[in-house]
Parts: C-alpha cells; structure tokens; sequence
C-alpha cells in the first residue's frame, strides 16, 4: 500500500480535529490516491493532478473542486516533504465563471412579494410573502430564514437570533419596527389558519411543516417568472440567494448617502456572517479592490516560490506527531493552539516583513515573543489570563522544538525563559436562595422550551456541571434508580459521577418522559432535537435572569453566567458544612486548592469566625473641638 493512505489519514485527522467535517474531500481524495495507485507514483506533482482532474465527466465547477481538494492535502505533504508537488489555483482549465450577483430594485422585490399571490393556499402565500420580505431586510441566508423557530423571535425587543448556521455560527440581527409589525401580522394569520402545526418553525408550510429549501427555489422560480424578472447576463441571473446581497449593497449605499464612515463600519462580513472577508469582493463590480490588492504578497524577486524554512515542518510536526499522535489532545486544546500561532506568525509578518513559511526558529526569538504578548494585552485588548494562554502554547512549540534543533538551544531556552504573568483574582459570583428561587421560576412551565430550561437550570444549581458538561449530557448519563446519579466526562477527561437529590430526580423524570430520547441523544434539545450550543444556552440563561431581576433586584448587580451557577452548587455545599476536599471531588477539581476561592467568598463564614473571637476591650474615642482662640492662633 503507498504511504499517500496513512498521509491522507493523518491529514484527514487533523483538519478535522480544527472543525472541519471534509466528507466528500475525502472520498475525492481516496479516488485520487487509487488513482496515482494504478499509474505507480508515490509523489503528487502537477503532471498528474492535470491528469486527475481533467478525466472525463464533470463540469467546470467539479473540476475546481477536486483540485482544491487536492492542492489542500499537496500543502500538507509538501510540509512534510518538499518533493510533492502543490499545484496552481489556476491550474484547471476552463474554469468556471463565478456568478455575478443580481442586485434586487425595491420595486423587484415588491414584486416579487405581489407575485405570491398566484400560489394556492392562503398561508402558503403569507409566508413566502414574508420570506421574501424578511430576506430583504435581514440579510439571512434562505437556511437560516426557514430555520428559525418562534423561541428564535424576540418581537417585544426586536431582536431575532439565528443559530448554528454556516461554520457552526450563531448571531442576533435587529430588525425595525415596521418588520415586527410585519411578522407579528404574519404569526397572526398563521395561527389562524394552522392552529396546530406540527413544528416549532416560524415560516411554516400550507401542511403545517417546516419549508424545505428545495421547495423554497421551486416556488422562487415561480415568483420570479410571473414578476417578468430577465437574466441580465449570462452569469447574472435572478436568483433567491442574491436578495441577501443586495442587502449588502444597500446597506453600504445607505451609509455613502448618510456621509458616515464606511471604513470602519463594514461589519457586513460579522452580520452576514461570512467566513472569509475577501468575500465581500463579490459585492464589487470592479476587478478588485485597492485594499485587496494592497493586501497581496509581493512576488519574490527572482519569481519562485518562497523556501520554507525549518520552522514549517516542526510546527506541523507539532500538530501531528506532538499533540495529536502522542498526547492525543482535545479539538479545544487544538483549536486554541492554532489560534496562538496564527497571531503570533501574524504578528512577526508584520514586524519582520517574511512570509511565515520563510520564517525561520531563531527570528522568534524572545524579543519578539515578549512584544507578541505585549500586543495581546494591549492592541488587542486581551486579559492576562488570555495573555497566559498563548504563552504555554508557545512554550509547549519551542519544547518540542529544542529537542529537534539543538542549533537553536540558545534563543529557545531564552523563549521558554519567559514567565507568566500574574493576574488578579476576583471574588467568585453565586446566587442566594431567593436568586436561585426567582431564576427557577423564570421560565414559563407550560410550553416546552419552558420545562426543558427549567430542568436545566435545576440540574445546573445542584449538581455544579460545567457548560459544556450540561450541553454535552445524553439520556444514558442520567440514572435514576438504586442510587440516582449523573454520569459525565468533564475537563482534562475525567469520568465523574454527581449524585441527584430527591427534587431534582423528580423534575427529571418527568422531563425524561416527555423527551423520549434515545440514550446516545442529548438530555436537553434544541428544537431541532440537535445539541443546544453555549451560545445558546447564554441566550436562555440571559433571559430568564432579565425575567427573575424583575421580582428580584439583587440580579441586576450580579453578572451571572453560566458559570456562575457552577459556583452557587459549590457555595451551597459550603454553606452546608461539606468539606472543601469532598466539594473539589464533585466539581471535578484536579487540585483541592482550587476549591480555595470558596472560602474567600463565603462572607458568612468569616462572620462566624469573628464572632469567636474576643473583642478588645476598649472604649470609643471623643472628638472635641479645639479651643477656638487657640485655632485662630494656630491659623497665623
């Protein structure tokens, strides 16, 4: 077998531990192995990438997609070894235009909201009325429109929330008083004309369902047609997905106009949640942007590509062979360390004005390490303990590093050298027995959003899970017979059980019942039924304490996060008598120190200290005036 099959896996692994899911890239890639398989060639080189690529079958946008499969696994050999090959960008022929998008008129989608009038149905017509209505004034994608629940629409504040959409990205867009009015007038005839639907969705179908995206472009085409909108190009055609750019373009418009600073208000790449900005290019006409065109490398000087130097290989080695072959580390783990070493290469581009992969061990030295840190706390506006961070990151590189370029010892044990930085420490946040009471009676029981937040939020508080140990919780983790308990695996993978009292063993019985789920599927849902993200569970959590603050005010001076509920388990242990060793024990603590930050916020505690202690036995002082002759005499 040609070790290109144990390479792909080994690339295959690490991109998908940074989040990335490469389904079809690796079916793509196999074939391309079988196929450098039957011609004999152990190298991946132009020649016969051309020759893949290029097989009969496919179109033009196909063929764009397996080379770019393919140049993404040549860039991880040719780190590896620098015999393969990585092909051009613009290696493939005849490739495809890309499409220019059709900037909708506000007349085009008044009448493409009017066309609707021609479908059968009456709520099939309100809500492609409002779909296309909404997409126009959002922004959304077509997904994240019919994706949308009602506890996704906050009408009373204005605000709706799109979650887990492209890239895994959740994000609140506000919308204007006229769209609430609109959507309000919709959810209305909705509920008129399908009292009981059968999904939690707000665009709903004529039969009850949520609206499918093939049957979204179907009935667009339809629109389209009947509202007389022409193709004004060949690759400038009318298409749904070109209403979320021309919000784009009449957004930036409406600022021009307005004489505003555009330059720094170009957050359309963060509210229309786009993964790459020089993307926004689409939106332009022109060629291309001076600021792109700013943004490009220079070519070398003698038009070769740039040498990578040693450093390259060791830190892929470090992802490969260090972190996820040896120690077998977490995607968290990974994730933040790619994140450290994209800012700090980043970083010594813009200072030392190389090419990362030209940079070499030795010109990451400890002056420029100490300024990268010194940029994080001060133009990024970074804490110290984020500052920290990115620090043992880089001490775990440079220690893995010294052992395989002992030319460079010196600078590295100069790098290793550097200390962290100590930080302040701030008095934990709990909730009392009125807060914790308010917050549990925050949500409403009768819907089920309501019971599902109400179980979470109990099993928060008494058991003191973390947030991703209570998102990540499945219906086999919980136990509620001979010894009721909760099974889970939490920080630095320690298996832990957590005991349930009798209350909160009731409450989930019920909520088990009415979940039905099956055990490898999580105890508290999404709508969707997919696992709830901690970007949502901040979302519920911020709600129901803005809720509870309105029957109790001492929430408005508490900053509570989810976070916090994990210390008022641990608050309430204390207050109980348990041991601290016994409460680092439940809270999964790999030291009992840890616990140490309890009894400094246990202001009760210290109370009953002092009132152990004798008081001295002494009198209050007596201020008595001067004199005022004397203070007229002192004044001279």
């Amino acid at each position: 077998m040609s070790p290109l099959h144990d390479q792909l896996r080994d690339y295959l692994r690490i991109r998908r531990a940074l989040g990335y899911k490469l389904a079809r890239a690796e079916k793509l890639l196999a074939q391309f192995i079988a196929f450098l398989d039957e011609r004999g060639e152990r190298l991946v080189t132009i020649e016969n990438t051309l020759a893949w690529v290029t097989l009969p079958g496919g179109s033009g946008s196909w063929r764009a997609f397996r080379l770019s499969a393919v140049r993404g696994f040549a860039s991880y050999l040719h780190a590896l070894e620098p015999a393969h090959e990585v092909p051009p960008a613009d290696l493939c022929p005849n490739k495809p235009a890309r499409a220019t998008p059709y900037l909708y008129s506000d007349q085009e989608i008044v009448a493409l909201m009017a066309a609707t009038a021609i479908l059968r149905g009456r709520l099939r017509q309100a809500t492609y009325r409002t779909l296309i209505g909404l997409l126009s004034v959002t922004g959304m994608r077509v997904g994240e429109a019919i994706r949308l629940d009602r506890d996704d629409v906050d009408l009373a504040h204005g605000v709706l929330t799109v979650r887990d959409t492209k890239f895994g990205k959740s994000r609140e867009l506000p919308v204007q008083p006229s769209t609430v009015q609109a959507l309000r007038g919709y959810a209305r005839e909705r509920d008129q004309l399908c009292p009981e639907p059968t999904t939690p969705a707000v665009l709903i179908s004529q039969a009850g369902t949520r609206l499918l995206y093939c049957a979204v472009h179907c009935t667009f085409t339809k629109l389209r047609d009947h509202a007389g909108l022409r193709p004004r190009s060949a690759t400038c055609r009318p298409r749904i997905h070109d209403v979320r750019h021309a919000f784009a373009v009449h957004t930036v418009l409406d600022w021009y106009r307005a004489d505003l600073d555009v330059q720094p208000r170009i957050v359309a790449a963060l509210h229309l949640s786009r993964a790459c900005a020089s993307q926004r290019q689409l939106l332009v006409s022109h060629r291309g942007t001076g600021a792109a065109r700013a943004r490009r490398r220079p070519p070398s000087p003698d038009g070769k590509r740039p040498v990578m130097s040693a450093l390259a290989p060791t830190l892929q080695a470090w992802f490969t062979d260090r972190l996820i072959a040896q120690r077998d580390a977490s995607p968290h783990t990974i994730a933040a360390y790619r994140d450290t070493l994209r800012l700090l290469l980043d970083y010594a581009e813009e200072r030392l004005g190389h090419q990362p992969c030209q940079l070499d061990i030795a010109e990451l030295d400890a002056p420029l390490i100490a300024g990268f840190l010194n940029h994080l706390e001060h133009h990024r506006a970074n804490s110290v303990r984020t500052r920290n961070l990115r620090l043992a990151a880089i001490h775990s590189l440079f220690r893995y590093a010294q052992h395989r370029h002992p030319e460079h010892a010196e600078d590295i044990q100069r790098v290793l050298a550097i200390p962290p930085k100590r930080a302040d420490r701030a008095i934990v946040t709990f909730l009392d027995d009125a807060e914790i009471q308010a917050l549990l009676d925050a949500p409403d029981r009768t819907t089920w959003t309501g019971r599902r937040d109400h179980t979470l939020l109990l099993v928060a508080i008494q058991t003191g899970l973390r947030a991703s140990e209570l998102t990540g919780l499945q219906c086999g983790d919980v136990h509620l017979t001979s010894g009721r308990h909760i099974t889970c695996q939490g920080k630095g993978r320690k298996n832990r059980i957590t005991p349930l009292t009798p209350t909160t063993t009731a409450v989930l019985e019920v909520w088990l019942a009415e979940r039905a789920g099956h055990p490898n599927q999580p105890v508290f849902p999404t709508a969707r039924g997919g696992t709830l993200s901690r970007d949502g569970l901040d979302h519920r959590l911020a709600k129901y304490i803005n809720v509870a603050s309105q029957h109790c005010p001492t929430l408005r001076e508490k900053r509570v996060t989810p976070h916090t509920l994990r210390h008022t388990a641990a608050m309430r242990l204390l207050h109980a008598g348990v041991d601290t060793t016994v409460i680092a024990l439940w809270l999964g603590h790999e030291r009992v120190e840890t616990t140490q930050i309890y009894l400094h916020a246990d202001l009760a505690l210290k109370e009953r200290a002092i009132a152990r202690t004798t008081p001295p036995d002494t009198r209050p002082g007596r201020y008595k005036p001067p004199d005022t002759l004397l203070a007229f005499l002192d004044a001279l």
